[in-house]
Order: structure tokens, then sequence, then C-alpha cells
């Protein structure tokens, strides 16, 4: 007597949500991480070194110590995203529609060059005085406020309008951050021009910077 073998129930497939622009999930963070490591390379390799440069300039810009702030946030997400709120059983894609584990090898080795590379130029920080530490803090205290300030928005939008949020709704998110990150590549032009030029005619940027990386850690904040 044959036995008749139990019935194939399929897996079910998986609800793959809409994310901003419509992209795949993860896409806008990892152009904000790629173009905040692309500033810090541009400054790293823009900031004069060599025998013949003057002592006073061989000292690395604050600005570079600030934005190591906001990379080290983006990097700790970006790594600790996947699985969350990155990945192929969320998204249809990876990141940028690029192979899997692409952006996350691109921001690492992208990070750890970076550091190879100010070693091997003997690049060095100047002591901050006490009027230098201010800036740095304002920059630490509101990308934490806002990243955390962003987990409680996204809490509140999905409770109002459902989980994921409406489409118009991420989309001005994501055009938020970006036109951030434009201002902070506006703001790294201004600081390396201020270098150049004396006290009287420097521009002071610090809140600016604080502000538009704020709202950068908002975004990160709101898509944990």
């Amino acid at each position: 007597m044959s036995t008749v073998p139990p019935p194939v129930v399929a897996a079910p497939t998986p609800v793959l949500r809409r994310h901003a622009w419509g992209w795949p999930a993860g896409s806008v963070r990892a152009l904000l991480a790629l173009g905040v490591l692309g500033l810090l390379w541009f400054i790293a390799l823009y900031h004069p070194h060599g025998e013949t440069v003057a002592e006073a300039d061989k000292h690395l810009p604050m600005l570079l110590i600030s934005l190591q702030i906001l990379m080290v946030l983006m990097l700790v997400h970006f790594f600790t995203a996947h699985g969350k709120t990155i990945g192929r059983h969320i998204s249809t894609a990876s990141p940028l529609g690029l192979p899997a584990g692409s952006i996350r090898f691109i921001l690492a080795a992208g990070y750890i060059g970076l550091c190879v590379l100010l070693f091997y130029n003997h690049a060095d920080f100047a002591l901050p005085e006490h009027t230098q530490l201010w800036p740095l803090l304002l920059v630490l205290i509101v990308v934490l406020m806002a990243y955390f300030a962003g987990m409680i928005l996204s809490a509140v939008v999905r409770r109002i309008w459902g989980d994921p949020p409406p489409a118009p709704y991420q989309d001005l998110e994501a055009w938020v951050s970006m036109l951030a990150m434009l201002g902070l590549v506006v703001i790294v032009l201004i600081a390396l021009i201020n270098r150049k030029v004396s006290a009287e005619y420097q521009i002071p940027m610090d809140e600016a910077q604080a502000v538009v990386s704020g709202l950068i850690g908002l975004y990160y904040g709101a898509r944990s």
C-alpha cells in the first residue's frame, strides 16, 4: 500500500516595504556615510604635509575631529543595522543596489585607509584650547540628542500613520538629510578657506556644523 507524501507548504513570502525614494533599504544612509567619509579624505589629502610645511600648518584642523564624531556614529549604526533595518529580507536589494556587504566593506576599508594615510604622513593635531573644546562638545551633544530624537520621532510617526510611514514622509526625511549633507560640504569648504585668511575675516561655522550634523544624526535615528 503506497503512502501519499504530505503536501509541500511553500515558505511565506516576506512582505517588502517601501523605503525612501523607492530605493533599497539603507541607500540614503549609505550615501550619507560615503559623503562624510569622502569629506574626511578630502580634508586629509588637502592638508599640507612634508618637511617644508610650517610647523603651525602641520596640525590637522579641528574639523576633522568633529567629523569623526559623526563618522563613528554612522559606522556603528550601519554595521549594527544589517539584519534589522537593512538586508535582503527587508528590501529587494542591498543598499544602492550593490552586492551584499559592499557598502560595509567600502566604509571599513575607507576609514582604515584614512587612518593609515594620517599615520604615514605623520599628521598631528594641535592640542585644543578651552575655546576649541566647546565646538567639539556641541557637535557631540547635538548629534547624540538628534539621533535619539529621531528614534522617538519615528515611533510617534509609526503610531500615527502606521508602519511603514507614508512615502511622502519618507522622501521628505531623505531630502532633508541630503540637503544637510550638502550643507556639510559647504561648511568644510568654508573651514578650509578660513585657514588661509586672517582671524578677522574668518566665518564662524561651529553652530552651523552642529545643526547639519544633527540633521544627519536625526535621519539615522529615525531609521533605527
